[in-house]
């Protein structure tokens, strides 16, 4: 599906190029099969592979199907355009455009919305970081599924959060700290690789999360302190809509995209649950547009404020923190818990450094 994408993206930047939303076609199907026919008896497996199937997908309908409702894409300092490349010249070009979901070095690239560049310039000392980065991350991971094994609620069939009440529904939160800590050290391996290599600068690797002292609302988690990898495709789409239906800037247009961009990210993760369940009882087309009423909600309570008088504060941001811990305490439970029960967390990677050194559990099971 990557090479179908990269070909179908370089066969478009030349002059005139014909029909080449046609790629969208080959690309569906092979989506479609991943999606709907290829179950194994692994289920993290089959959800990881279901959701990178949507996630390609979306991507080439944005830079393929879309292509002419955008922008060209362009790289920071690109100097010939692509039209006047060779071929070899345009796969290139498009390969870096499609493994660079962020669109770091990118004209689209989100500055905005993704961390800041790292400082250092040298080789040796941003891989010895990333190694160190990457030990921190893997004891992380081992003592978050160490939590995760002790928490019947994260078990295949196990209870419900909100069965335990709400200090149980609380420790969900162990899951987002979960998926930190694995992309992060996924993120630090592919860096430490890209620049031993030379096929990347050091400054080419922003952290893929933001700070957590921006998340005292619903709009910063989405938007600046989760990763920003689906950010491209989802807008893509619905600045693609909106100019298809000529609407006018203004807050209408605004909260049209907002709502069609959580549509659009719980189709990628409802696709993924179908292969897991085997029918469609997954909650993400309750879940991601739930987060758009919400953040709909708190825009509103924060332009209330605001004309009431108030500004900013540490005691606003501490409530916003309350808020946002209370909010995912609810509706996290009400998307994940199908997948818990059939067994995501259970038949991944159980492997724990420290069981193994301190009980010889090398390879722990749940308790």
């Amino acid at each position: 599906m990557h090479l179908i994408t990269v070909i179908a993206i370089a066969r478009a930047s030349r002059k005139n190029a014909r029909f080449n939303e046609l790629f969208i076609i080959p690309i569906g199907l092979l989506s479609y099969y991943l999606i709907f026919l290829s179950a194994s008896d692994n289920p993290s497996s089959d959800y990881v592979l279901a959701t990178s199937a949507t996630s390609i997908f979306f991507t080439a309908s944005d830079f393929v199907l879309l292509r002419r409702l955008q922008p060209e894409p362009r790289m920071i300092g690109q100097k010939k355009p692509t039209t006047e490349m060779t071929l070899l010249e345009r796969l290139k070009w498009a390969l870096q455009l499609e493994l660079t979901p962020r669109g770091i070095n990118w004209a689209h690239e989100p500055t905005d919305h993704i961390a800041p560049r790292p400082m250092t310039t040298s080789r040796t000392r941003f891989i010895i970081s990333q190694i160190l980065s990457i030990a921190y991350y893997f004891v992380s991971f081992d003592i978050l599924s160490i939590l995760v094994r002790a928490n019947p609620c994260f078990g295949t069939g196990g209870p419900s959060f909100g069965q335990l009440g709400w200090a149980w529904r609380a420790t969900v939160w162990i899951y987002p700290f979960v998926v930190y800590s694995s992309l992060c050290m996924t993120y630090c391996i592919a860096s430490v690789v890209g620049v031993a290599l030379h096929l990347w600068e050091p400054k080419d690797w922003p952290r893929p999360f933001g700070n957590v002292r921006d998340a005292y609302t619903l709009r910063n988690c989405w938007g600046r302190v989760w990763h920003q990898m689906l950010r491209k495709f989802l807008t893509g789409h619905m600045d693609s809509i909106a100019r298809l239906l000529q609407l006018p800037k203004g807050t209408f247009t605004t909260y049209f995209k907002l709502f069609g961009c959580f549509f659009i990210s719980g189709l990628v993760h409802y696709g993924p649950e179908y292969t897991l369940l085997q029918n469609w009882s997954g909650r993400a087309m309750i879940f991601f547009p739930l987060q758009a009423a919400a953040i709909t909600f708190e825009d509103g309570v924060i332009a209330l404020g605001r004309r009431l008088g108030y500004r900013q504060n540490l005691f606003f941001k501490l409530l916003g923190f309350i808020w946002v811990f209370v909010w995912f305490s609810f509706s996290l439970p009400l998307w994940l818990e199908p997948t818990f029960h059939a067994g995501t967390m259970d038949k991944g990677i159980n492997v724990s450094l420290i069981l193994g050194l301190w009980k010889g559990e090398w390879t722990p099971k749940r308790s």
